[in-house]
């Protein structure tokens, strides 16, 4: 990830590459699974994030963090999914900056275990989560430009308040930090498109 490596020193805590010839994936095991980077992205809007998932659990009504860029359990934002019902959240607190938690969920579309598309934007005050093209989660949220410095980008177990490991595939994630350039509404749709192509899943 322009050359922020995902990494996980515990051999038995790694996802395991899988393939069925056609799609390629990463398979947390629902147990202690995670990847982790080096601390080189802030916790502050804005930021993107686009990802292919498929969640495998069942069990669970906390957050399984999908991608999480952290401090510790009170100071991050997260994306991730409700295993019981597949439900997407959207997580974010900073306490080092007295500003307190928003955690808001999809009303009513659910992801029904299958493979998606996902897209996550966050711009001071507010956030757009969309599932295959479409928005289900657009309000408010309380994280505006805080930062708190380099921090790591997390894939799985996280660190943030009330997540837990879960049983899920990742087809790829991209992510664009604060200090980056923020992808435009047509580039976005043309990075959900080409990503569900790389997983089967048409938009």
């Amino acid at each position: 990830m322009n050359g922020h490596d995902l990494i996980q020193p515990v051999s038995a805590a790694r996802p395991t590459y899988r393939t069925d010839g056609s799609f390629h994936w990463i398979e947390a095991d629902g147990v202690d699974d995670g990847l982790v980077t080096a601390p080189v992205f802030d916790v502050e809007n804005p930021v993107t994030m686009i990802l292919g998932y498929q969640m495998l659990s069942s069990s669970g009504t906390a957050r399984v963090n999908l991608a999480e860029i952290s401090k510790t359990s009170t100071n991050g934002m997260s994306v991730g999914v409700r295993p019981n019902i597949d439900r997407l959240q959207y997580y974010s607190r900073m306490s080092q900056h007295g500003v307190s938690a928003s955690n808001v969920a999809s009303p009513t579309i659910w992801g029904n275990h299958e493979k998606h598309v996902v897209t996550m934007q966050t711009t001071p005050g507010h956030v757009i989560v969309r599932l295959d093209g479409v928005p289900v989660i657009d309000t408010a949220q309380n994280l505006a430009q805080q930062s708190i410095a380099a921090q790591p980008l997390r894939v799985g177990l996280g660190v943030v308040t009330a997540s837990i490991p879960g049983a899920f595939r990742l087809f790829g994630l991209q992510v664009w930090a604060s200090d980056a350039t923020q992808p435009t509404a047509t580039q976005i749709s043309e990075l959900e498109a080409w990503l569900g192509a790389k997983m089967g899943v048409s938009l």
